[in-house]
């Protein structure tokens, strides 16, 4: 075979893998994300790492004793790429505040937006006292939340979705928090 034939031999495999990895691909998921947006969408969520948004995610965890009920990201704009990430949590205990993290993320850090919020606990009281009749202003209720079974749930979920916008609409994707804060993809299926 000529040194032509083996590099047009090579090229044609190179092109295989490609097209069977996604390159350049303008396919989509069942999210609605091409293998560009996802690339993008990754990129901006790595461009957190080792800031005060991933200890801020750590910390809540910790603080919340749960991972987030939720954590999406949605593509706002292709160009530029624009995401609004959405993580969320759930408290363990009734005493404690539902606790969110919005954020929309670009390529320029200084367009950037975070915003912490919190909603107040299930469960805003303490223990009743000795006599039924009140609540005991020095002390806090901590009965686990899932026990309240699934009127709570419906509960749990409307919470979330009052502060979720249009994050779960498409294009979008799952994303996971990792013990050390970073935040990354799921694969849509």
């Amino acid at each position: 075979m000529t040194v032509a034939g083996r590099g047009a031999l090579a090229l044609a495999g190179v092109a295989a893998v490609c097209a069977l990895a996604g390159c350049g691909s303008s396919a989509v998921d069942s999210g609605g994300l091409t293998a560009r947006d996802r690339k993008s969408a990754q990129e901006a969520l790595d461009a957190l790492h080792g800031s005060n948004v991933a200890l801020q995610v750590v910390t809540t965890t910790k603080i919340v004793e749960s991972t987030p009920a939720t954590c999406r990201v949605h593509l706002l704009s292709k160009s530029p790429a624009t995401f609004r990430v959405y993580v969320f949590w759930i408290p363990w205990l009734g005493s404690e505040a539902y606790t969110w993290l919005d954020m929309k993320l670009t390529k320029d850090p200084t367009k950037d937006t975070f915003v912490m919020g919190t909603a107040k606990p299930v469960l805003p009281g303490g223990l009743l006292t000795a006599n039924g009749r009140s609540v005991d202003p020095f002390s806090q209720d901590t009965t686990i939340l899932s026990r309240y079974g699934p009127q709570q749930a419906k509960k749990n979920h409307a919470v979330l979705m009052a502060h979720a916008g249009n994050v779960f609409q498409k294009p979008s994707a799952r994303c996971q928090a990792l013990s050390n804060g970073d935040l990354r993809l799921v694969p849509n299926p």
